[in-house]
């Protein structure tokens, strides 16, 4: 089968014309260090990540048991703060709002959101009134 003329194909294929020279050998890579590899215990994987330090965990890798000592280790000056604001503005806002088929989803959390946080507001006010509703 031969894509359509103007198709992305990919690297491996292969079009039925002279013209087209074979794909060359894939390059290996030269090793950094001269130890010998290391045998890679069971369970685990080749491309195992390397660890990651625990002041540059996001929340939800933390154990609970580190919790404590994140959150010594978060920055919360006016700056820090401003930052991680920021941070989360542009996170919500490129995966909710900058989208090419945009819905309601996003619009509708931030409303959500808004309800939420004004009957927290308002609850002290709201509370009084449920014994004073029928007296």
């Amino acid at each position: 089968m031969v894509p359509p003329e103007g198709a992305v194909t990919h690297p491996t294929w292969r079009r039925d014309t002279p013209n087209m020279a074979p794909a060359p050998p894939p390059r290996s890579r030269p090793s950094l260090s001269h130890e010998p590899p290391r045998p890679v215990p069971s369970g685990h994987s080749k491309m195992a990540n390397p660890p990651v330090l625990l002041k540059d965990m996001k929340l939800m890798d933390v154990k609970l048991g580190q919790l404590g000592s994140w959150l010594a280790m978060r920055d919360f000056t006016p700056g820090g703060i401003m930052g991680a604001i920021r941070r989360g503005h542009s996170r919500y806002y490129n995966k909710y709002i900058n989208v090419r088929k945009g819905g309601l989803g996003g619009l509708s959390m931030v409303l959500a959101g808004y309800i939420v946080l004004s009957y927290m507001w308002s609850y002290s006010h709201i509370k009084h009134d449920r014994r004073r509703k029928y007296h």
